[in-house]
């Protein structure tokens, strides 16, 4: 009797996603731009900077005047929703322990809520155990993954400089900003003692790449998201873009609570519950992409064990 109370999605999707962060927003875009039709479920609301940024709000503007919330732990103005504690969704930690956990509640994920800094991995970080016995080896190399690292760079666009470096790959960078005076003194400073120093490289817009988004006009609140797009969160990079193709249906508000399977053990779809009339519902896919983060997504995991 009480599988007649859970609404059954009829549309089979060829891929059902659960979270829309940075892993979760690239599976969309980039399903969705081959022509796939996609279910991308997000815990919490829609957000879009253009339209729900407080990024130009003046600081006696907040009601709280930048004190933190639960809900904005980084004051009423930030661009993330949700931090280290979540009602609702409580953790344990491990004896006397005390590890926070920081998670986000919307459109974009917790790339709502990063410094953009957007390095790459280095020759030498792929081979740790060989040079110095720590850890394991990658079984790829810098080579294996330099492509994806280019691709990314000309699709949301990182800006910074191409030094020769040993262990901080070259990029295809966008020209970074002009230093600021207390800038130059480090420089200066650090070229007097022998240590390089270069501009940071984030993943911020120093110049237009696409019709879509804006350069960066140096207001210096990236923190509170950005209304132009300017430099990059999954919900104005990538999820906004993919929407416009008509191959995703986005159901935000939508708490995952179990994989489905088959006979087989195979990934039919996905159980989640709305959590704003708390019915639950099933939407089935070829394929179950799990992108809620490693503890989310490890929970989702635990929660789909069956008799199969």
């Amino acid at each position: 009797m009480g599988d007649l109370q859970i609404h059954k999605e009829p549309k089979k999707y060829d891929a059902v996603i659960v979270g829309s962060g940075a892993g979760g927003g690239m599976a969309a875009y980039v399903l969705a731009h081959a022509g796939l039709k996609v279910c991308l479920l997000e815990a919490g609301p829609m957000f879009d900077p253009k339209k729900d940024s407080n990024q130009l709000k003046n600081p006696w503007e907040s009601p709280r005047r930048g004190a933190g919330t639960r809900f904005r732990p980084f004051g009423d103005f930030d661009g993330c929703y949700w931090g280290w504690e979540i009602d609702g969704e409580p953790y344990t930690h491990v004896g006397d322990t005390k590890w926070e956990w920081w998670r986000a509640r919307m459109l974009g994920g917790r790339t709502n809520h990063w410094g953009r800094i957007s390095l790459r991995f280095g020759p030498m970080d792929f081979k740790r155990k060989s040079i110095d016995g720590l850890g394991d080896d990658w079984p790829i190399g810098y080579e294996d993954v330099k492509p994806y690292y280019d691709q990314i760079d000309r699709m949301l666009g990182v800006f910074g400089t191409n030094e020769g470096l040993p262990n901080d790959p070259d990029g295809i960078f966008l020209p970074p900003p002009k230093p600021r005076l207390h800038e130059l003194f480090i420089k200066n400073a650090g070229r007097r003692v022998g240590v390089p120093v270069i501009p940071s490289r984030l993943s911020i817009l120093t110049k237009q790449i696409n019709k879509e988004r804006g350069a960066c006009f140096f207001c210096a609140q990236c923190g509170r998201s950005c209304k132009v797009y300017g430099d990059f969160s999954a919900s104005s990079c990538l999820i906004i873009p993919a929407l416009e193709t008509g191959n995703i249906d986005l159901v935000t508000n939508a708490m995952a609570r179990e994989v489905l399977t088959d006979k087989d053990g195979l990934a039919t779809g996905v159980s989640y519950i709305n959590k704003e009339d708390m019915q639950e519902y099933q939407v089935s896919g070829r394929t179950v992409v799990l992108a809620a983060s490693a503890c989310e997504s490890a929970r989702l995991l635990l929660n789909s064990k069956s008799a199969r």
